[in-house]
Protein backbone atom coordinates (compact mmCIF):
# COMPACT_ATOMS: atom_id res chain seq x y z
CA UNK A 1 0.00 0.00 0.00
CA UNK A 2 1.38 3.39 -0.97
CA UNK A 3 1.22 6.22 1.56
CA UNK A 4 -0.24 9.50 0.33
CA UNK A 5 1.21 12.85 1.38
CA UNK A 6 -1.28 14.87 3.45
CA UNK A 7 -1.13 18.64 3.85
CA UNK A 8 -2.02 19.78 7.37
CA UNK A 9 -3.01 23.36 8.20
CA UNK A 10 -3.13 24.60 11.81
CA UNK A 11 -6.46 25.85 13.13
CA UNK A 12 -7.10 29.57 12.65
CA UNK A 13 -5.26 31.55 15.34
CA UNK A 14 -3.37 28.47 16.51
CA UNK A 15 0.03 26.87 15.99
CA UNK A 16 -1.48 23.36 15.81
CA UNK A 17 -4.53 21.51 14.56
CA UNK A 18 -7.05 19.97 16.94
CA UNK A 19 -9.74 17.62 15.68
CA UNK A 20 -12.54 16.00 17.64
CA UNK A 21 -14.68 13.69 15.54
CA UNK A 22 -17.48 11.32 16.52
CA UNK A 23 -18.90 9.30 13.65
CA UNK A 24 -20.33 5.89 12.94
CA UNK A 25 -17.79 3.42 11.61
CA UNK A 26 -19.53 3.40 8.24
CA UNK A 27 -18.90 7.16 7.86
CA UNK A 28 -15.25 6.98 8.91
CA UNK A 29 -12.82 7.81 6.12
CA UNK A 30 -9.31 6.44 6.45
CA UNK A 31 -6.32 6.55 4.20
CA UNK A 32 -2.72 5.39 4.56
CA UNK A 33 -0.81 8.68 4.63
CA UNK A 34 2.07 10.67 6.09
CA UNK A 35 2.81 14.30 6.88
CA UNK A 36 5.66 16.29 8.48
CA UNK A 37 3.68 17.03 11.67
CA UNK A 38 3.76 15.16 14.95
CA UNK A 39 0.40 13.54 15.55
CA UNK A 40 -1.24 12.42 18.78
CA UNK A 41 -4.31 10.23 18.22
CA UNK A 42 -6.61 9.52 21.14
CA UNK A 43 -9.52 7.19 20.43
CA UNK A 44 -12.12 8.06 23.06
CA UNK A 45 -14.60 5.44 21.99
CA UNK A 46 -14.18 2.58 19.60
CA UNK A 47 -12.06 -0.35 18.59
CA UNK A 48 -10.29 -1.02 15.33
CA UNK A 49 -7.02 -1.59 13.57
CA UNK A 50 -3.93 0.52 14.22
CA UNK A 51 -1.55 0.74 11.24
CA UNK A 52 1.57 2.79 12.08
CA UNK A 53 4.65 2.40 9.90
CA UNK A 54 5.05 -1.33 9.30
CA UNK A 55 3.20 -2.26 12.52
CA UNK A 56 -0.40 -3.46 12.30
CA UNK A 57 -2.37 -4.41 15.41
CA UNK A 58 -5.83 -4.13 16.91
CA UNK A 59 -6.94 -1.95 19.78
CA UNK A 60 -10.05 -2.23 21.91
CA UNK A 61 -11.94 0.36 23.96
CA UNK A 62 -9.76 3.30 23.04
CA UNK A 63 -6.20 4.02 22.03
CA UNK A 64 -3.49 6.66 22.49
CA UNK A 65 -0.60 6.87 20.03
CA UNK A 66 2.05 9.50 19.36
CA UNK A 67 3.58 9.48 15.88
CA UNK A 68 6.55 11.49 14.72
CA UNK A 69 7.00 13.40 11.47
CA UNK A 70 6.62 11.54 8.18
CA UNK A 71 5.68 8.23 9.82
CA UNK A 72 3.13 6.58 7.50
CA UNK A 73 -0.11 5.57 9.22
CA UNK A 74 -3.75 4.83 8.52
CA UNK A 75 -6.74 6.45 10.16
CA UNK A 76 -7.54 4.66 13.40
CA UNK A 77 -11.15 3.98 12.41
CA UNK A 78 -9.99 1.20 10.08
CA UNK A 79 -12.08 -1.95 10.70
CA UNK A 80 -14.04 -0.20 13.46
CA UNK A 81 -17.66 -0.96 14.31
CA UNK A 82 -20.35 1.23 15.83
CA UNK A 83 -19.37 4.69 17.05
CA UNK A 84 -15.82 5.92 16.61
CA UNK A 85 -14.72 9.06 18.47
CA UNK A 86 -11.23 10.46 18.51
CA UNK A 87 -9.26 13.56 19.38
CA UNK A 88 -6.30 14.27 17.12
CA UNK A 89 -3.58 16.87 17.62
CA UNK A 90 -1.23 17.66 14.74
CA UNK A 91 1.76 19.90 15.43
CA UNK A 92 4.45 21.11 13.06
CA UNK A 93 7.98 20.17 14.05
CA UNK A 94 8.94 23.85 14.19
CA UNK A 95 6.55 24.47 17.08
CA UNK A 96 8.42 21.97 19.24
CA UNK A 97 11.80 23.11 17.95
CA UNK A 98 11.04 26.66 19.07
CA UNK A 99 9.36 25.91 22.40
CA UNK A 100 10.65 22.54 23.57
CA UNK A 101 13.72 20.99 21.97
CA UNK A 102 16.19 23.72 22.90
CA UNK A 103 15.07 24.07 26.51
CA UNK A 104 17.07 22.10 29.10
CA UNK A 105 13.91 21.64 31.20
CA UNK A 106 12.35 19.75 28.30
CA UNK A 107 15.01 17.04 27.89
CA UNK A 108 12.54 14.24 28.68
CA UNK A 109 10.03 15.65 26.18
CA UNK A 110 12.77 15.91 23.54
CA UNK A 111 13.54 12.23 24.11
CA UNK A 112 9.85 11.36 23.82
CA UNK A 113 9.58 13.27 20.54
CA UNK A 114 12.65 11.47 19.19
CA UNK A 115 11.17 8.07 20.10
CA UNK A 116 7.85 9.03 18.48
CA UNK A 117 9.49 8.78 15.06
CA UNK A 118 8.73 5.04 15.32
CA UNK A 119 5.35 5.52 17.04
CA UNK A 120 4.55 5.17 20.74
CA UNK A 121 1.42 3.50 22.10
CA UNK A 122 0.45 4.57 25.61
CA UNK A 123 -1.59 2.29 27.85
CA UNK A 124 -3.28 2.06 31.23
CA UNK A 125 -2.73 5.01 33.59
CA UNK A 126 -1.00 7.23 31.02
CA UNK A 127 -3.75 6.67 28.47
CA UNK A 128 -6.44 7.44 31.04
CA UNK A 129 -4.81 10.65 32.31
CA UNK A 130 -3.93 11.99 28.86
CA UNK A 131 -7.37 11.12 27.47
CA UNK A 132 -9.06 13.11 30.25
CA UNK A 133 -6.77 16.07 29.65
CA UNK A 134 -7.38 15.96 25.89
CA UNK A 135 -11.15 16.01 26.42
CA UNK A 136 -10.70 19.15 28.57
CA UNK A 137 -8.31 20.67 26.01
CA UNK A 138 -11.07 20.68 23.37
CA UNK A 139 -13.05 23.11 25.56
CA UNK A 140 -10.29 25.69 26.12
CA UNK A 141 -9.64 29.01 24.34
CA UNK A 142 -6.55 29.15 22.06
CA UNK A 143 -3.92 30.41 24.54
CA UNK A 144 -4.92 27.90 27.22
CA UNK A 145 -4.97 25.14 24.58
CA UNK A 146 -1.35 25.91 23.74
CA UNK A 147 -0.32 25.90 27.40
CA UNK A 148 -2.12 22.61 27.96
CA UNK A 149 -0.46 21.11 24.89
CA UNK A 150 2.96 21.97 26.32
CA UNK A 151 1.91 20.64 29.71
Amino acid sequence: MKAEYEIIHPDAGSSFRLLNDRVSAEQYKWQYHYHPEYELVCVIEGSGTRHVGTHISNYKDGDLVLMGPNLPHAGFGLNSHGIHEEIVIQVKEEVFNESVIRRPEMAAISDLLERSKHGICFTNYTREIVTNRLVQLTKLPPFEKYLELLS
